[in-house]
């Protein structure tokens, strides 16, 4: 008898990892073109090589893994259960004895697993690519290795959209710079020439024969100068291994910050995929004879209903709603799962 049920779990298992594998890869091939879409966008403020290109696109990676791997274990459980189930193979499994309990042990250490492995990334390596994206960024910059070109708009340098006739050698000709800092506060600069420079690792701009203009409120106000430096220094090191402790231990005060939101989040996330195992039966078990496939709705609605809920926990209640919407979720998914597939198979 052992025997038949270690085949039933490898069955059940390859089942699984078939349609795992086919899923992960079409969505992390999408998210890997929105992620180097993204970074296209930092070729506007500095340039980057092919190998800069690699690293960027490595230290943005676990954030889309993290956004990818629970929505996919989770949909790609609930697809190979009802395509099993459909074929008439879960029936033929229920003839021979193997409940629904059963099932559940194949796909339980998969979603500890999972959850597991979430967790590292959202609080480790997520806080520790993000930084090491800031870092190279600022690096870049420190370098001067910017790229104004001429005759294009839109391009960024600091808060400053800029705009230059002719580049050539960092100089720059027929300059226009143009700050929006609020609805009541806007910068606009002309010059004739400018140049840039990297004292002490401060970024500079220099500036020659021109006006600058600041309007606030109801008044606007024109310099004319000679000369005119804008500096904008590198941001510093952000984060470093042995820093974790310390840059999660914000999330636990007495106010709630953009941390704590970030904590609840990562970690309801994480734990989605452990908490939703009574889902996988319910949704993907079925009795063809008498109910459609719906399963493709089940996992929409379901994985809305709890990234919804997650975000509203996240704004309103983030460490107390953590064990409050995980216990719930596991509660309720039980009671269904007793209710419409024990009862029957």
């Amino acid at each position: 008898m052992s025997f038949f049920s270690n085949n039933i779990r490898n069955y059940l298992f390859l089942s699984f990892a078939k349609l795992f594998f086919i899923f992960f890869v079409v969505l992390f091939f999408i998210s890997s073109i929105i992620i180097l879409i993204g970074i296209a966008g930092v070729t506007f403020v500095i340039k980057i090589s092919f190998s800069d290109l690699l690293w960027l696109y490595l230290y943005t990676l676990p954030n889309s893994i993290f956004f990818i791997l629970p929505i996919t274990f989770f949909a790609t459980c609930i697809l190979s259960l009802s395509k099993i189930s459909y074929d008439y193979e879960l029936l033929v499994f229920f003839s021979l004895g193997i409940s629904p309990n059963k099932i559940l042990k194949v796909f339980l250490p998969i979603s500890i697993l999972i959850s597991i492995t979430l967790l590292i990334i959202s609080l480790a390596i997520i806080p520790l690519s993000n930084s090491a994206y800031i870092n190279f960024i600022n690096e870049k910059k420190t370098n001067i290795d910017v790229n104004i070109k001429s005759g294009e708009f839109g391009q960024k340098l600091g808060n400053w959209l800029i705009y230059v006739d002719n580049a050539e050698n960092k100089e720059y000709t027929n300059l226009v710079l143009f700050s929006n800092k609020g609805l009541e506060f806007e910068s606009f600069i002309l010059a004739k020439n400018g140049k840039t420079n990297n004292i002490n690792n401060i970024f500079e701009l220099d500036l020659y024969n021109g006006a600058a203009y600041f309007a606030e409120s109801f008044n606007i106000r024109k310099i004319k100068f000679d000369n005119m430096i804008i500096r904008n220094k590198p941001g510093e090191v952000q984060l470093r291994s042995y820093d974790l402790y310390d840059f999660w231990k914000e999330a636990f005060g007495d106010k709630i910050t953009n941390k704590t939101k970030r904590f609840s989040h990562y970690v309801l996330i994480s734990l989605f995929p452990l908490f939703s195992i009574f889902f996988l039966p319910l949704f993907g078990i079925a009795n063809p004879r008498f109910s459609k496939n719906l399963s493709y709705f089940y996992i929409i609605i379901s994985v809305v209903i709890f990234y919804t809920l997650s975000h509203l926990v996240m704004d309103n209640i983030p460490l107390l709603g953590i064990p409050i919407l995980l216990l719930l979720w596991g509660f309720v998914s039980y009671i269904l799962y007793r209710r419409f597939i024990l009862k029957f198979y």
